[in-house]
């Protein structure tokens, strides 16, 4: 970087995984947030449905189900009144007829009692399995009968550090993962894209008020859930109410994730598009990350100014960055790729090209690196061969003194302005006031 730029840096999140994982479920299902302790709320004749957002097939979503499942039988609940139902969170629609092998194999490893519940796969394409809750902001809410129709409702997520609250948790869990396919295309649409552009002047995102609608109506009445690092690793566990557990975990990646600045907005920020024990970034993981720093709730980024995206290897190959690459590519411009997504129902990859739009239109992105040069140039960044050349073309537009910030791990850090504009606040130093006003 130029020395007569004016520089500063974030500091990385110190994020500790959590050293005994079981010990520490145990702990939070027996002290629930604004719950009575699971074991409180069941009894022998109570059929039991617990939605995973996806296979148990890692190790901490295998603590939190043993966990779960130990209180379960404590309580005198049968394991054939027990039933595991894994959530269809992902573009691709799942093969319901597919046998769950991993599943089944996974919990083989939790004991006898695991072994005998009921595993199902939700699938969003098959209606005889959906009962109707009625309609919400236009959602349709068609519910898996399982979870419809249960006497206890349970919910096990992961979220990651770096991932949108509100489409992580266990509301989502159960309004994502186990409604029909035309309530996942209505939640797709760009209409919810849209709070995270522009502030809703609600307390709540529209997304967040369907999903917690979905879960009250489908009778949710417990969650348990773990923030984890790009690793996997637990950072943190919570259980109890839905709702408390979700707004704990959201607060917890908040603390670990938010990085103090110094000034309220600069002209130039470079931020490494990679998470933390994670090398390198793509151009898919740059969009991200220029989502993160443009689009945040409180932007550091002036408008007008450059964001500076250094990459470090080639591509993601995977469905989600083929329709990420094929929104961008297949428009001429930001503003055309807005004008074609916006009203449809959007894939993981193409929703990420529309809030990337908006924040093209907002800041000039330069994508730094010779891995991909004419990629990133076709999806409408301004490319360059390394960090020098992009701060060269930064000075362009902001001038040759500049004010900078390097943001670490921009996928799991997000800096923000606390402090106060003015040293001085007049109206609290009665010898600053003027004697009028106008």
């Amino acid at each position: 970087m130029p020395t007569r730029w004016q520089i500063e840096q974030t500091a990385a999140a110190a994020a500790v995984p959590l050293a005994a994982v079981d010990a520490e479920v145990e702990i939070r299902l027996s002290n629930p947030l604004n719950s009575l302790p699971l074991a409180d709320l069941c009894g022998a004749n109570t059929n039991v449905v617990i939605v995973c957002d996806r296979a148990p097939l890692d190790e901490a979503r295998l603590a939190i189900l043993r966990g779960v499942l130990s209180h379960l039988e404590r309580a005198g609940i049968a394991p054939h009144r027990v039933t595991l139902l894994i959530a269809a969170m992902d573009d691709e629609m799942p093969n319901s007829a597919e046998p769950l092998h991993g599943v089944h194999t996974a919990l083989n490893g939790l004991g006898e009692y695991a072994n005998c519940i009921h595993i199902a796969q939700h699938d969003p394409e098959d209606v005889r399995e959906l009962d109707d809750m009625g309609s919400f902001e236009g959602v349709p809410l068609t519910i898996n009968y399982r979870a419809a129709e249960a006497d206890l409702l349970i919910a096990i997520y992961l979220m990651q550090l770096g991932d949108d609250a509100c489409c992580a948790g266990s509301c989502a869990t159960i309004t994502l993962g186990v409604v029909g396919a035309p309530a996942r295309r209505e939640l797709r649409t760009t209409r919810f894209y849209d709070d995270r552009i522009e502030p809703s002047a609600l307390d709540l995102p529209l997304f967040q008020r369907v999903v917690r609608e979905g879960a009250r109506r489908a009778g949710l009445m417990f969650a348990v859930g773990a923030l984890v690092d790009a690793k996997g690793h637990p950072l943190a566990v919570y259980a109890g109410a839905p709702i408390n557990v979700d707004d704990a975990l959201a607060d917890a990646a908040r603390a670990l994730q938010e990085c103090d600045v110094d000034a309220p907005s600069y002209d130039v920020v470079l931020a490494e598009p990679n998470r933390s024990g994670r090398a390198g970034g793509s151009l898919f993981d740059a969009g991200l990350a220029a989502i993160h720093i443009s689009l945040a709730r409180t932007p550091i980024l002036r408008r007008g100014g450059s964001l500076i995206l250094p990459i470090g290897r080639r591509d993601d190959d995977g469905a989600s960055a083929r329709a990420f690459y094929n929104a961008l590519t297949n428009a001429p411009s930001p503003e055309s790729v807005i004008r074609q997504l916006r009203g449809r129902s959007l894939q993981t990859g193409e929703a990420r090209a529309y809030l990337l739009a908006h924040a093209m239109q907002r800041h000039r992105v330069i994508a730094a690196g010779p891995q991909c040069e004419q990629l990133a140039r076709d999806i409408h960044f301004l490319s360059s061969s390394s960090v020098r050349e992009a701060a060269e073309l930064a000075e362009n537009f902001t001038g040759k003194h500049p004010r900078a910030l390097i943001v670490r791990h921009a996928l799991s850090t997000t800096p923000v302005f606390r402090g106060k504009l003015f040293t001085h606040d007049a109206f609290d130093a009665p010898e600053l006031v003027a004697p009028r006003w106008n």
